[in-house]
């Protein structure tokens, strides 16, 4: 089946949602969220439960919107508990910067040795405010190379960055697949100024037709505003 690549250039406050589908069906266990996603501050848009292609780890990826009013970074614990309610696994993901009304990815990899046991998963999140948003300097491009895709980014402001990270849902039939990320820079962490770089996702993702792409990325100095 050919798939579908939806992409567009990403603008100030909103993240190329491309597919925004709940998933409650992938997900076993009870899922318990931060009491700050009923203060206004951070919105749960969706979260996924995704096997790899390859038996090796899980995912636990939620797809959430910055609606606090600021620009901020965020840290999240992903847990997996057994059926008593005893942590068998703790994992944490971050953000450094995340625009105002933006939408992104945070996700927990788990091992499924490590998981076997597992009855439910829970996550909660930290958020402090940035200035070191460099979101709307740069925008993002997709093109289908067959079983894979390939992201563009672009910085167009002439300061250097650190690397975009770009996040990854595939759907097939309104659940989601596969998962993938990936890192897009010069050198290491560098984003040069002005420069174009790309990277390969959904090597693994099999067969889906549509997705969800998210991406952050953080100055390499305090700004007042976006670069």
């Amino acid at each position: 089946m050919k798939k579908r690549i939806f992409a567009c250039m990403l603008t100030l406050g909103m993240l190329a949602i491309l597919l925004c589908s709940r998933t409650s069906s992938l997900f076993p266990a009870e899922t318990v969220y931060a009491a700050s996603e009923n203060q206004g501050g951070i919105t749960i848009d969706s979260e996924y439960l995704i096997p790899d292609s390859i038996g090796w780890c899980t995912y636990y990826v939620v797809l959430a919107t910055n609606n606090t009013g600021s620009d901020i970074s965020i840290s999240a614990d992903f847990v997996a508990k057994d059926g008593s309610g005893n942590v068998i696994k703790r994992v944490n993901d971050y953000s450094d910067a995340v625009k105002k009304d933006q939408q992104f990815i945070l996700y927990g990899q788990f091992l499924n040795t490590e998981i076997a046991n597992a009855k439910g998963y829970e996550y909660a999140y930290s958020v402090n405010p940035t200035n070191r948003c460099a979101y709307t300097s740069v925008a993002l491009d997709t093109r289908d190379i067959g079983d894979c895709v390939e992201v563009i980014a672009t910085n167009y402001s002439e300061f250097d960055i650190q690397s975009v990270g770009v996040r990854s849902v595939f759907i097939k039939n309104g659940r989601a697949v596969a998962f993938d990320t990936v890192n897009i820079a010069d050198a290491g962490v560098t984003f040069h100024g002005g420069s174009t770089n790309s990277q390969v996702i959904g090597t693994r993702a099999g067969d889906y037709d549509d997705m969800i792409i998210t991406y952050t990325t953080v100055s390499n100095q305090a700004m007042s505003e976006d670069l």
